[in-house]
This record gives structure tokens, sequence and C-alpha cells, in this order.
């Protein structure tokens, strides 16, 4: 499982591309600049995480992992979000449920975005969670279905989700909140946070985890875009009856847009 990424509140910026070209300065007839191309929706990134955190759980250590997302307009209303993600971690890391060593996670989703009003979109949701390594040894495949909020009220952008693990068939749900601040114009920071619940969630019934992160993208170019970043783990409640620990974590990842 992941949050990807999630989840990431967390959450990185995605920057948009364009190409242009000027108008030649010799004599002849005009030739008009090239309109500037339009982006093609596919953002493909590199991350390293010092812990890979899922829903308030640590798997392992020391991941590396690439992710390639894809958005596909349908009309003005509806667009769909596809999304390849794998991590594998560069050591024996793996946590003693996810059967110790090695550890490696594919992730396949998809999730057909409604844009509700100017600022609330709603997303339909279904990953596949497939392990690998030692992990797949200990973990079963899981499938997901969920449903997404996001929207911004002023200059705070808030989401929301609730899932279905047909696996443990049990729910999780999350609510986030974060917000930018431009400091010039190649770099950003972003505070979040994030508070989960579980109903009959691997062992959790009630309180799950609070994510409090900070991220500063760095705008490398017009395409580019270098994310690190810093979160704090605080299960409570049920999630830390299971033993979870608070944890102090951090990464790095480098998105391009194309």
């Amino acid at each position: 499982m992941k949050l990807n990424s999630l989840l990431l509140p967390i959450l990185g910026a995605a920057l948009v591309v364009s190409a242009q070209a000027g108008s030649s300065g010799k004599a002849g007839p005009a030739i008009q600049p090239v309109a500037e191309a339009a982006p093609l929706g596919v953002t493909a990134s590199l991350a390293y995480d010092t812990d890979y955190m899922f829903r308030g759980v640590q798997f392992a250590q020391n991941l590396v992992s690439g992710t390639i997302d894809v958005v596909v307009p349908i009309n003005k209303t509806f667009s769909l979000d596809l999304n390849a993600w794998y991590g594998a971690s560069v050591d024996d890391s793996a946590a003693a449920f996810a059967g110790g060593g090695s550890y490696g996670e594919l992730d396949l989703s998809a999730t057909l975005l409604a844009k509700i009003t100017s600022n609330l979109t709603a997303g339909l949701k279904y990953t596949w969670y497939d392990y690998v390594g030692n992990a797949g040894h200990s973990l079963k495949d899981v499938n997901e279905i969920g449903i997404t909020l996001a929207t911004t009220l002023k200059t705070i952008d808030l989401s929301a989700g609730a899932y279905y693990d047909f696996t443990a068939e049990g729910y999780y749900y999350e609510f986030g909140a974060s917000h930018a601040f431009k400091i010039n114009d190649w770099l950003s920071l972003v505070p979040g946070a994030l508070i989960s619940f579980g109903s009959n969630y691997y062992g959790v019934d009630g309180g799950n985890h609070i994510k409090l992160s900070l991220a500063a993208p760095i705008k490398l170019s017009k395409t580019a875009t270098l994310t690190p970043y810093i979160a704090g783990n605080l299960p409570y409640d049920s999630l830390k009856d299971n033993g979870e620990k608070d944890r102090v974590y951090g990464g790095v990842s480098l998105s391009i847009t194309f």
C-alpha cells in the first residue's frame, strides 16, 4: 500500500510545459510565431524517501520510486487520471509484517475526475496494490475503491478521501490541508497537515495518524520541479495502540511534465 503518494500531502507541484518559436528577422514574407504547444498531460517523477510511510505505517526505509501520471481530458467536466507507481527499498529494511528483507511495490490506479465547480473537483478512484520481493510472500494484493474531493478555500487547498479496501473489508478516511507560500519565481514553501481514521482497517478502528509536512518546490525549468520535504508521522488512538511509533522522515522528488 502507498499514499503515494501519495499522498503525499503528500502532498509536490507539477509545471506546465510550453514551447515557443520567434519570428524571422530577415527580409521577405513574415513568418508567424509558432503557437505555444499544448501540454500532453504527462508527468514523470523519480523520488527518494528515507522512510516509506503509507497511511501512518512504516513499510520500509530508503525507498527509491518512479511514477508516470497521465491526465486524459474527456470534455469540459470530466477527465481520466491514469497513474503507475513503483517503489523498492535499496536495502533489506522491510517491516516485519511485510516479510522483512527486500521490499517492492507496484501501484496502478485510474481516477475519473469531475469538475463540479470552478474550485471543486470530485474523483472516483480505483487502485490495485501489488507487492514484490519478500513483501510479496507476506502481503496479499489489494484492490481499493475510493471517492476524493479537492477544493480551495481562499488560499488554502483542502482535500478529502474515503476508501474501501476489499482485502481488509474495511474503510480508510483522510482529510488534508496545505498552503503554498511563494518566496520568489522559482521557490515556494508548502506546509501541510493531514488527519486520518479507519474502520476495520488492518486492525484500526478509530483514529489512525496525523501527518505534518513541509515541502519546498524548486522550479528548475518550465517543465521540471525538484521538491525536497520533511514530515512528521504521529500515530494516535487505534494505530498508536497497535504499536506504530512517532517518526520524522524526509525525501526529495524530481518531476518533469510533458
